[in-house]
């Protein structure tokens, strides 16, 4: 291996050479915001420039209509490096979180690192995960895990826009319970004792995990919301 072509300031020049690019591509995406697992333009438009890089990429992956799994193997032993891209948008905002930047410059950083991949051996992989923001279906993360994706892996790496730099920082897991309250359908100002309001069980529950919240370690955090029920009468 060559070391002298391999440095942090060769890196850096080459992305400095591709970053107009790439922030075109990622203003893009971020016209086009797209909530989770309904992303199929900001894939679509990733996975082109992945296979403009010269990536092979499989589509429809892990039960994501939106996932991809691009490869670019060196034929060499060595590692296996994967990126990982988020590109969903949050419902009614937008990309309010970054994503458009996260999918790309994952990209980015893959295709830099595929044009020295001869001299450093091994497989490099981006891995285009949508469904960050949950939704149906979950985060594709999860998916690709349960599959097998990560089993051959060395390295998985990603980067996410905050309001401070930082080379790692810590991310919290995202383990989504739903819960459905039932209730039985009457008349609220004729007939209310025959009714079952579920939402006062719900109510119940909502109170009882706010409770819980006092005795839970710093770094578990319980965010809930409340979803149909709007009707007054039924």
């Amino acid at each position: 291996m060559t070391t002298s072509t391999l440095t942090t300031h060769s890196f850096k020049e080459a992305i400095q050479q591709r970053l107009a690019e790439y922030q075109a591509l990622a203003l893009d995406i971020h016209d086009h915001p797209e909530v989770s697992n309904y992303e199929f333009y900001s894939s679509d438009a990733l996975i082109k420039q992945l296979e403009k890089e010269g990536f092979s990429v499989t589509k429809d992956v892990a039960g994501h209509r939106t996932g991809f799994d691009a490869r670019y193997a060196s034929g060499k032993p060595g590692p296996t490096i994967a990126f990982l891209a988020e590109f969903d948008a949050l419902p009614g905002i937008g990309h309010a979180c970054g994503h458009n930047l996260f999918g790309t410059y994952s990209v980015l950083a893959a295709s830099v690192l595929r044009e020295r991949i001869a001299e450093i051996g091994g497989e490099i992989r981006v891995y285009g995960t949508p469904g960050e923001e949950g939704g149906e279906n979950g985060s594709a993360k999860g998916s690709f895990v349960r599959e097998g994706f990560f089993e051959d892996v060395d390295a998985a790496l990603c980067v996410h826009p905050a309001y401070r730099y930082g080379k790692t920082t810590e991310s919290l897991a995202n383990d989504p319970v739903d819960i459905k309250f039932h209730g039985v359908a009457s008349h609220a100002a004729a007939a209310p004792d025959k009714g079952v309001n579920a939402l006062e069980a719900l109510i119940q529950v909502f109170n009882g995990i706010n409770a819980l919240r006092l005795q839970l370690p710093k770094d578990v955090n319980i965010h809930g919301i409340i979803t149909d029920g709007e009707s007054l009468r039924m």
